[in-house]
């Protein structure tokens, strides 16, 4: 099995994490704020002036006091504490590739109660993440998956017109970096880690193009699995490399002079020190991005 199934009742409404000696419980608004540290520790510098919009204010419009990342952390941890698959996941981990509202650069949206009331339902009575995974992906079957649910096909060269997850819903398409960014939103309503990878420019030209997919955390290894939506990819599976049809040696030379660059999104500023390339915004370096460069060189080389 993949991914462990690990289920874990904390009292009192509490919230189960993982770490190295095992399961540990939470109270559910000492988490939130811990979550809420994060993300505020960690704001884009273009998110800076947004920051009651993101997170509220006390005596908010309309006595509206919560903000797109306040209402993200919340149902989050309310998705942490449901999901047997979540219970294993460490605070860092779900802060950064599960409570965090952002993917890339993409506008800031409320999208986690959209996907809360579409996702769910697909992964009822499921036991692990890898199922889940498959179920919501169209793996299990093909008829049911958050594409068919949400009427969503991959349309080519949409980026940055459409790639945040609720105008890939609403336009119902998307090119490979909305459809990967959908697929992670899918995927942490369900309080799985996931997070948008791509390469800016294939062997290391921006006239070859440039692609996006998606890594999903192995709570079993600790490690990044990666594959894409399915209407990026079809047949692809967690376990092997070789079944996505970018990852070969073509794509993925060794020699240094012709490299694939790539690059894992992230939200950590701090203990970050690359950033995410974006092909569509290229002067843009206010992504944290995680170099995955030498991971795919040495997996597709060897396909």
């Amino acid at each position: 099995m993949l991914f462990g199934a690990i289920t874990a009742a904390c009292p009192d409404a509490g919230v189960p994490f993982g770490n190295a000696s095992g399961l540990y419980c939470v109270a559910f608004s000492a988490a939130a704020k811990s979550s809420t540290s994060f993300l505020l520790n960690n704001l884009p510098p273009t998110d800076l002036p947004n920051r009651e919009t993101l997170f509220g204010v006390v005596g908010g419009v309309d006595g509206l006091e919560d903000g797109v990342a306040s209402v993200g952390v919340n149902l989050s941890l309310a998705a942490k504490a449901t999901y047997p698959w979540a219970a294993a996941v460490p605070q860092d981990i779900f802060d950064e590739y599960v409570a965090s509202y952002a993917f890339l650069n993409e506008p800031r949206t409320n999208w986690r109660p959209f996907f809360e009331a579409v996702v769910p339902p697909l992964v009822e009575n499921l036991a692990t993440a890898e199922d889940a995974i498959a179920m919501v992906n169209g793996y299990v079957n093909s008829s049911v998956s958050v594409w068919k649910s949400l009427g969503v096909s991959l349309k080519s060269s949409q980026t940055p017109l459409i790639f945040d997850p609720l105008s890939t819903a609403a336009y119902g398409y998307a090119s490979c970096t909305g459809i990967s960014a959908m697929f992670v939103a899918a995927l942490r309503s369900i309080a799985i880690p996931a997070r948008v990878v791509g390469t800016p420019a294939w062997r290391g030209d921006a006239e070859n193009g440039n692609h996006n997919w998606v890594e999903i955390w192995n709570a079993t290894t600790g490690a990044w699995d990666f594959i894409e939506g399915r209407p990026s990819g079809g047949g692809e599976t967690l376990t092997n490399p070789c079944d996505k049809w970018f990852c070969n040696p073509s794509k993925f030379p060794t020699t240094p002079n012709n490299a694939t660059p790539v690059f894992a999104a992230r939200f950590d500023r701090h203990t970050n020190l690359s950033v995410y390339e974006l092909a569509w915004d290229p002067t843009n370096l206010d992504v944290p991005g995680e170099n995955r460069s030498d991971y795919y060189m040495q997996a597709c080389s060897a396909c």
